[in-house]
């Protein structure tokens, strides 16, 4: 009997203001029809099938702290109603200003046991930058209320290669964080998107961002210095405390199935990939009229399938079984992949270690470039 999927994802496509750097699917949250788009979600929560296996749950977006005490209530009882069993890991998104003592308290009653903010850096300069809406010291009043409700499971997210971020910014963001001895960091270097407000200042060279050689150092930087501090790197962006790694996330890497739901989500189920229509009007129509997101769909077929346990697998830092993978295909990594295999050995892209296919230390740097070696004609 099929098992469903373990995971839900649920979108809050709203934020009080737009970071510079964003290209998600969000819209400012003035004069939006939130409260007809908590009603969408909470048709489309009481529709999912098959819940009881349902371990994690992520709530991202945007930003759900955006949405007030009223709405989160009316949506987290919804969820909560249709997903009663305790939760292995519950996660909220949030921004640190909105991690007020009463918010957390909200949220803790439902059962969420993981916060994640965006803090970026804490350079409040650098924050005016990329348009965020807080300073560096609405972070230790968000963590403190986190841990004030004992929701000891907090992440944080933080950026390098930033418009003027020195090595020095760099370094007194990072030793901030470990002060606040949290269980994980998410640590992503800045990618420049189409249609995002920084870019376009880029563009004009109004702003100017570091060079490739100084982002490579950058990250040879934090791996260094976050080791050094407990925590293990496990995928290419991530760092956690042991014990403390992102099961929902990691559930995406390891190629397994999720629900997804909200304008603009991604969902896996059954082995068909969708999204549902991610412009407001249009989603929270379709929902109105037929009951269900309109969505598009694609049945993952074998290929597909094989070049996403590569570039999802080789994400996380114990890469992949390769006995595993000759089991599940039927054929081995260099069978399928004579090229993008024997290639990226040679040039120390990659590595086998126990039976692992892994990138090494050198081929962190080129993780995309080794990616997509691994697409299929």
């Amino acid at each position: 009997m099929k098992i469903s999927p373990k995971g839900v994802y649920i979108h809050i496509p709203f934020c009080k203001y737009i970071c510079s750097y964003c290209d998600f699917n969000k819209f400012y949250i003035q004069r939006q029809p939130v409260d007809k788009y908590i009603d969408c979600l909470i048709i489309e929560i009481n529709n999912m099938p098959n819940v009881k296996n349902v371990e994690t749950v992520y709530i991202g977006g945007g930003t759900p702290s955006a949405l007030n005490d009223k709405q989160l209530h009316r949506l987290l009882t919804a969820l909560r109603k249709k997903i009663p069993q305790k939760l292995t890991e519950f996660t909220f998104e949030a921004n640190p200003e909105d991690l007020t003592n009463s918010r957390v308290a909200l949220i803790k009653n439902y059962g969420v046991n993981r916060v994640s903010m965006g803090v970026q850096t804490f350079n409040n300069e650098l924050l005016k930058i990329l348009g965020r809406g807080h300073v560096a010291d609405n972070v230790d009043t968000a963590i403190a209320n986190c841990k004030k409700y004992n929701i000891e499971n907090i992440n944080v997210d933080l950026m390098f290669s930033l418009p003027k971020q020195t090595m020095e910014d760099l370094y007194s963001s990072m030793k901030k964080i470990i002060g606040y001895n949290i269980s994980h960091v998410s640590c992503y270097s800045l990618i420049l998107e189409q249609k995002t407000k920084l870019y376009n200042q880029v563009r004009d060279k109004k702003v100017i961002l570091p060079t490739n050689e100084t982002e490579e150092e950058m990250y040879r930087v934090v791996i260094d210095y976050l080791t050094a501090n407990g925590y293990k790197q496990y995928e290419i962006s991530n760092f956690a405390k042991k014990g403390h790694e992102s099961i929902h996330n990691s559930n995406y890497w390891s190629n397994l199935e999720y629900y997804g739901l909200g304008a603009g989500a991604h969902g896996y189920v059954s082995g068909v990939r969708y999204a549902n229509q991610g412009a407001l009007k249009f989603y929270i129509d379709s929902i109105e009229k037929n009951g269900h997101a309109r969505r598009e769909e694609n049945v993952v077929s074998l290929k597909e399938h094989l070049e996403e346990e590569m570039f999802l697998g080789l994400r996380l830092l114990d890469g992949i079984d390769m006995k595993y993978f000759k089991e599940h295909y039927g054929s081995n990594i260099d069978e399928i992949f004579p090229a993008a295999y024997k290639n990226n050995i040679k040039q120390g892209y990659l590595e086998v270690i126990d039976g692992h296919l892994r990138l090494t230390n050198k081929g962190l740097f080129y993780g995309n470039d080794v990616f997509s070696d691994f697409l299929l004609d």
